[in-house]
């Protein structure tokens, strides 16, 4: 995957998530996002395939210990112990391990890039990393969050609008890619 991919990949993502957030069913969609139990197993599975194949690319010394195999059992043995123990707000957990998830492949693939314009999508990836550790350590500010999404609609049109923005900067940022450093 070459950067340019990744990075449009992550602008349609935030373009599709924008202008979710400005349809008018998008309140009661909110409201029963983090405690939807299939979109909380079908992510958490996402999340642990992902988990996989990230380990499997990029091994971290102190799980130097699990082979391939051992790592492939863990993934497939933690995956329904995860839905089963962490059933409430499995979603909004879900959803934070993939905003956790996503930044490493973008920020490994732009970083050696030339333009200051790589810095967008880097930068998206560090705010997505760190509001994905707060959705995975505490769920239920996702729970609050989608709440006031759904209350108040200018907060919820103005996040729209933040997120469709981010998808066009991402455009931008991804044609611009030029030169690699050291070439």
């Amino acid at each position: 995957m070459t950067a340019e991919v990744a990075i449009l990949t992550l602008a349609v993502i935030l373009l599709l998530l924008g202008g979710a957030l400005f349809l008018p069913k998008a309140e009661t969609a909110l409201l029963k996002l983090p405690r939807h139990r299939i979109a909380g197993v079908t992510l958490t599975l996402l999340c642990m395939t992902w988990t996989y194949l990230t380990l499997r690319m990029h091994p971290i010394d102190f799980l130097a210990f699990l082979t391939p195999t051992k790592l492939l059992v863990a993934c497939v043995v933690l995956t329904p112990l995860i839905c089963i123990f962490l059933d409430n707000l499995l979603c909004a957990r879900a959803i934070g391990g993939l905003m956790m998830l996503w930044p490493m492949p973008v920020i490994l693939l732009t970083r050696d890039y030339v333009t200051t314009l790589r810095l967008i999508p880097i930068t998206l990836g560090y705010i997505s990393l760190t509001l994905g550790m707060i959705a995975v350590f505490h769920p239920w500010t996702v729970r609050v969050t989608c709440e006031r999404l759904s209350e108040y609609r200018t907060l919820r049109l103005a996040v729209a609008a933040l997120l469709t923005l981010a998808g066009v900067l991402c455009i931008i940022a991804a044609l611009s890619l030029g030169k690699v450093v050291g070439q």
